[in-house]
């Protein structure tokens, strides 16, 4: 097989960078860049409310709530619920800002006063901070089109109701869910799929990191909760409801810091709150082909408690998946994406690259291939 080490080398040298806030002012689509804790004013907020609403509507992605009928919830966060809805004859999905009770789903697709906004969505200083979390969302997803993320199909984003994304809707859910099931229907511990899959998948996720790091955007919560699947098995890359736009600049650091995304794919520099940059997702990404490959869950062998591995990145120790449990040809390209230091890490790009090196090796043609 060739080597692996001439594709790490192709990428262009690191510019280092900055983030954006979520609450800007700036004239791109996401605005200027400003450090990741600045915090949103309310005056904040609702200019990018009324910027939002004005673009909607020259952009004609600007939806009526009342062409929607909102069916079951399909899962929910902390500090969002979506459900499956009809719009236009298509079921699609549509995320809202905050935890729902029934008298709050059945005021989602209201349009008579302003007192129909869910009680405590926007009444105090959490629930505004989860409703800016959405509007950045949109702000986001509106801007960026590619086959392998999510479609965007538009948003309802009225001032004083509650707001509503709306996205194509995925029939094959989420990877994690996926999986579990396919461990449920063989009745096996471990199940994963063949090698050619995994490329497939790990292709995907590729394509879509290296569209958003061209355009300056950190996802920052890669998972496979966060990987849905179309019907035909298909994946795409969801969720940027914590992604950041990072600004280039000709500086020596950067400034995103902060413990953000699910610790068991969270990259050791978020987990420290060191500096970084879209290398974290790069991580995260070498993580998720372990998951895929492996069928097992990153750090298994360190117990179920994903604190666990906080703890030892704090005390100083730099834990990894084991990559044995992997097909022998992914081994490079993981240990690659989860180096230690993140700027030796590869690009989504030389990534990509390699897999298709792998995909075209004679030996991956296998129906059964696995380790």
């Amino acid at each position: 097989m060739t080597s692996l080490e001439p594709a790490w080398k192709l990428s262009s040298p690191f510019v280092p960078q900055v983030s954006a806030s979520t609450c800007d002012g700036g004239d791109g689509p996401i605005g200027r860049a400003v450090s990741d804790t600045t915090s949103c004013s309310e005056d904040d907020s609702s200019t990018r409310q009324r910027r939002l609403w004005v673009r909607a509507m020259d952009s004609h992605w600007k939806l009526s709530r009342k062409d929607f009928k909102l069916h079951q919830e399909l899962s929910r966060t902390l500090k969002s619920t979506l459900y499956r809805a009809s719009w236009q004859g298509v079921d699609v999905v549509v995320k809202c800002a905050g935890l729902h009770d029934e008298v709050q789903f059945n005021q989602l697709q209201s349009v008579q006063s302003p007192q129909t906004c869910p009680e405590g969505l926007r009444s105090n200083a959490e629930g505004k901070e989860i409703s800016d979390e959405l509007l950045h969302e949109i702000d986001l997803l509106s801007s960026l089109r590619h086959p392998d993320l999510v479609m965007f199909l538009g948003a309802c984003i009225d001032q004083h109701l509650p707001i509503m994304c709306v996205t194509e809707y995925l029939p094959g859910g989420d990877l994690e869910r996926y999986f579990m099931a396919q461990r449920k229907s063989h009745d096996v511990v471990v199940w994963r799929p063949g090698l050619r899959q995994v490329l497939d998948w790990s292709s995907a996720v590729g394509r879509a990191l290296s569209f958003l790091h061209c355009r300056d955007v950190v996802h920052r919560d890669l998972k496979p909760l966060n990987l849905l699947l179309t019907k035909h098995l298909e994946i795409k890359v969801s969720d940027f409801g914590i992604s950041r736009l990072m600004a280039r600049r000709d500086a020596e650091g950067y400034s995103m810091t902060g413990g953000v995304g699910s610790w068991r794919y969270m990259a050791p520099e978020v987990l420290r709150h060191q500096a970084y940059d879209e290398k974290v997702d790069i991580y995260a990404y070498g993580l998720i082909i372990y998951f895929m490959s492996s069928g097992k869950a990153p750090f298994h062998q360190l117990g179920l408690d994903p604190e666990v591995i906080l703890l030892q990145y704090r005390d100083g120790k730099e834990p990894r998946p084991l990559a044995a449990d992997c097909h022998s040809r992914l081994r490079p390209i993981m240990t690659a994406a989860w180096h230690v230091i993140p700027k030796e890490r590869p690009t989504a790009q030389d990534i990509v690259e390699n897999l298709d090196l792998v995909a075209r090796s004679p030996a991956s043609c296998g129906p059964c291939a696995q380790m």
